[in-house]
């Protein structure tokens, strides 16, 4: 108690410990800051490839082979125990052009055509309203691009004209009246693209163009016409720069795994959704009944969200190395305290006091200023970081590069590890600094201050 007493009552009379303060209070809250940044960065990647992907994709041991897409194939897989949902996929890489550019693929656009059954996704929930229909450009307050400029997943514009005319006919055949209108022609399927695929290349919704699959040889596997209907954005940027999400039958024509003759269909894999069991051990039983390959959705995006972690991790080491800094300035604050008390602990030395308790009152004054310190910046980082998103709303702008982050806000993150990981460094690191002038405060000799006193 006497330790502690004299720990804090030094601490407050002295001004040159507020210069500790507040070194500790600002290695304190920049860290906090920055890490928390980080990591709400790393979440919102970890979420957003999580969301896209399905729990477990199922693939030949040969991807090239494909895999044959019949009923009994379907019913094999979607009855292992733990499956729930089961929705088919042909995946392929192709070269993107506008209509007219004919054989001439120089200069045209790579793209990651997946072909889907649109209703069975939505099942496994990976396509999801919420990521439908955003403007192809970084701006990512812009507004949803309007019903008329856009399709409805696959169904084009020119579809839902061609339909109502469809219905218009049947209704002047049914009333007995004659069909005054021409039959219209028949559109191209749509396809869904994602949004920072469309703006560099200054396409839009509604236009045409043409998919072409290389064989490696100068020719084409296949090669399709399809009309852009919609926009997708997964909130992951390399994912949607890529992204041609077709109608099932057209991925397979552009892939060559239509059906042909005595051939059944096949799909590049199927995504499988679990009833809440464990995925590694759904996927363990899905390869075990089947003798297919079953990876988890983090065997397929978990170098990107484990590149991130470590980037965290990064940040965290060298923000506690700037920790290390502090180091001098706690230091020489408490070496001058020692100096300048120096009378007052020999007086306390010849009035009884131990050596020990004078050492544990430097200790106990240097507990004090990290804690204190550490509580006051964690309370400025948060502060700042719930002010970062105001800001950015009242002023218009994003304080950080949407083309970067690809969110429209910063992605704070508010977990409590953090500053107190940050606030257990910092004392750890304040404390050792005041072990030596701690231990020259427990070495003063009462005769020594008489002697300098007398002087």
């Amino acid at each position: 108690m006497l330790a502690a007493h004299l720990g804090i009552r030094w601490l407050k009379r002295r001004r040159a410990a507020w210069l500790a303060l507040a070194a500790i209070t600002l290695t304190v809250a920049v860290p906090v800051v920055i890490v928390d940044l980080v990591q709400g960065w790393y979440r919102l990647v970890a979420v957003n490839a999580r969301a896209y992907e399905a729990d477990i994709v199922v693939q030949p041991r040969v991807a090239m082979q494909g895999l044959r897409d019949s009923p009994d194939g379907r019913w094999n897989i979607q009855h292992v125990t733990g499956v729930a949902k089961l929705a088919p996929l042909v995946d392929s890489w192709a070269i993107l052009s506008r209509t007219g550019a004919g054989d001439d693929l120089r200069g045209n656009i790579p793209s990651q055509v997946q072909g889907v059954d649109w209703a069975l996704d939505v099942q496994l929930g990976r396509l999801d309203p919420a990521i439908l229909h955003p403007q192809p450009i970084l701006e990512l307050r812009a507004p949803p691009i309007p019903v008329d400029e856009r399709g409805s997943g696959f169904v084009t514009p020119a579809w839902r004209a061609t339909t109502a005319l469809a219905g218009l006919h049947l209704a002047c055949a049914i009333g007995g009246l004659p069909a005054a209108l021409p039959p219209a022609q028949r559109p191209r399927p749509g396809v869904v693209c994602g949004r920072e695929l469309l703006f560099p290349h200054g396409m839009r919704p509604g236009e045409t163009i043409q998919l072409a699959l290389p064989n490696g040889s100068g020719g084409t596997v296949g090669r399709v016409t399809a009309e852009i209907s919609d926009t997708i954005g997964t909130g992951v940027l390399e994912i949607d720069r890529y992204l041609v999400i077709a109608p099932l039958p057209l991925a397979q024509r552009l892939a060559g795994m239509q059906a042909k003759g005595d051939r059944q269909a096949r799909v590049s894999s199927y995504r499988l959704a679990t009833d809440g069991s464990d995925i590694d051990e759904v996927a363990a039983n899905v390869a075990k009944a089947t003798g297919l390959r079953a990876l988890t959705w983090r065997d397929l995006r978990g170098n990107m969200v484990k590149m991130m972690e470590i980037q965290r991790n990064l940040f965290t080491v060298c923000m506690i190395a700037i920790q290390l800094l502090t180091v001098f300035v706690i230091y020489a604050v408490f070496s001058t305290m020692v100096a300048e008390l120096r009378h007052d602990i020999g007086v306390l030395r010849g009035l009884g006091a131990r050596r020990r308790d004078l050492a544990g009152a430097f200790l106990a004054a240097g507990l004090a200023c990290c804690l204190g310190g550490g509580l006051l910046g964690w309370g400025i980082g948060w502060g700042l970081l719930g002010l970062l998103n105001p800001l950015s709303n009242a002023f218009g702008f994003s304080l950080f590069p949407e083309s970067v982050f690809y969110t429209p806000q910063a992605p704070t993150s508010f977990d409590l590890w953090i500053p107190l990981l940050f606030i257990g460094s910092m004392t750890f690191i304040g404390l050792l600094a005041v072990l030596l002038p701690a231990w020259r405060a427990s070495r003063v000799q009462p005769i020594d201050t008489l002697r300098e006193g007398g002087g």
